[in-house]
């Protein structure tokens, strides 16, 4: 236990400029807030939002969850305390992913929930993601907690609350099997793995051998180190991609620390990238529901194509798991997602579920043959990521604009340009004072002309 919360810890948040500094992190997303443990966030800061955010909920009851990093044990201990001192019942999920997490929260009817979780970000760094049940906090409920805080002193403690051990494993993976449990099991397949070192091992492993699968695996052991590199890009996946190689594995996984996010590796030993998980999986979705798809702003145009041949339309939102939720509700779409490997099945799972994206993909090796095959009928594409040193600014969008005169625009989320052989989407960092651009082309030579544009503008 840990006395010293109500007295030295809660009172973090007292100085304007901290309160400031933290309120400018909880803008980072419209899911929570991410920095580096002892630097940009203290314990203190921990305890502190997740109480703001228990009154802001008026929550009697909070489902707390952590990933595998190795601050976390700490920092959930005191939240814990923190949480229990202010008259709430703590739900204590421990260690699990994201999406279970946010399964939980309506499995257990939870007032709020919170993980403790710096997803893809470093090792060093930790932050929380702000729940609802069943979702992640809407983006305007955002806008208000940003408020309260910012209105809300700390409070003093001294009441008494209590906790519950809650396994919202079992919950999650029960009704997620329920919804492949007519499929078939064969054939039995052998299936590499890589978690990354962060929570998803263990249910990724328990729920492929729910499967059928045979699993081998490559930094599983839950211990938060991310040796490989804490994204399931390509470049990181050498290690998974060799194992699927020699072993010859008929496929392979990769998530990121939380697991709301999936990559594969095909038969081949092939990583063709996050941007292939969501459209892959959409096919299975629309095979089962014909419904509308929805992505964000910076999602590949490959869910174009899959959209067509099913004769449903795509609607894309600002970046942003929350928007995406949003107009898949709204619309009563089928899916969605978020090209980094973040799949969304509304009726199943309000939010990423990397666990349900490898379940898709499992069915879809059993029933197609080849992933490696489904890949190369989609279109290729090149994509380009690049960040700029500079501040956000209308006249830099009017400008990049100016280039493209018959481009459809979008500038719900800084600028978004489309024309037939590509599309481009600079936004402003909420953080840093940098502007990011991911653009995709048809061609390598499209890209480079594109790209040599938007840079006479944004480096001169």
């Amino acid at each position: 236990m840990l006395p010293w919360v109500a007295g030295r810890i809660l009172p973090s948040l007292t100085s304007p400029f901290r309160r400031a500094k933290i309120i400018q992190m909880v803008k980072f997303s419209v899911a929570g807030l991410r920095g580096v443990v002892g630097e940009d966030l203290k314990i203190g800061d921990f305890v502190g939002l997740s109480q703001a955010f228990a009154r802001f909920m008026e929550a009697k009851e909070v489902l707390l969850a952590r990933d595998a990093r190795t601050s976390g044990a700490k920092i959930y201990d005191a939240v814990k305390l923190g949480l229990i001192r202010l008259g709430v019942k703590v739900l204590e999920a421990n260690m699990v992913t994201t999406p279970t997490a946010v399964f939980g929260t309506r499995a257990f009817d939870a007032d709020a929930g919170l993980v403790i979780t710096a997803s893809h970000n470093p090792a060093d760094q930790n932050g929380l993601k702000f729940l609802q049940p069943g979702r992640f906090l809407l983006p305007a409920r955002s806008e208000e907690f940003i408020n309260f805080v910012k209105d809300k002193g700390p409070v003093s403690g001294g009441l008494n609350g209590g906790y519950e051990r809650v396994n919202a494993l079992d919950r999650h993976l029960a009704v997620l099997l329920e919804l492949f449990g007519k499929d078939s099991k064969e054939p039995r397949l052998r299936v590499g793995l890589d978690p990354v070192n962060g929570a998803a091992g263990p249910e990724a492993r328990m729920l492929l051998e729910e499967l059928g699968c045979e699993v081998h695996a490559v930094n599983f052991e839950p211990n938060g180190r991310f040796g490989r590199g804490s994204e399931p890009v390509s470049e990181n996946l050498q290690g998974l991609r060799s194992l699927v190689k020699e072993k010859g594995l008929d496929v392979g996984f990769a998530f990121d620390p939380d697991g709301d996010r999936l990559a594969f590796v095909d038969e081949r030993g092939r990583a063709p990238g996050e941007e292939y998980t969501v459209p892959l999986s959409a096919r299975w979705a629309l095979e089962r529901r014909k419904g509308d798809i929805v992505v964000n702003l910076s999602t590949s145009r490959l869910i174009e194509q899959v959209a067509e041949e099913a004769g449903v339309a795509v609607h894309r939102t600002p970046v942003g798991e929350a928007h995406v939720v949003d107009r898949l509700l709204e619309i009563e779409g089928c899916c969605g997602g978020e090209g980094n490997g973040g799949f969304i099945l509304p009726s199943f799972n309000r939010t990423r579920d990397g666990l349900l994206a490898m379940a898709v993909l499992v069915q879809l090796k059993r029933k197609h043959g080849s992933l490696a095959e489904m890949v190369d009928a989609l279109p290729t594409y090149h994509r380009h990521k690049e960040k700029f040193e500079m501040e956000w600014s209308e006249r830099l969008a009017e400008m990049v604009s100016s280039f493209f005169p018959s481009a459809r625009k979008d500038t719900r989320d800084g600028l978004w340009l489309s024309e037939g052989d590509f599309w481009l989407h600079l936004r402003p960092s909420n953080t840093e004072p940098v502007v990011r651009l991911i653009l995709e082309a048809d061609s390598r030579e499209r890209a480079d002309k594109i790209l040599k544009r938007v840079r006479r503008v944004c480096v001169g």
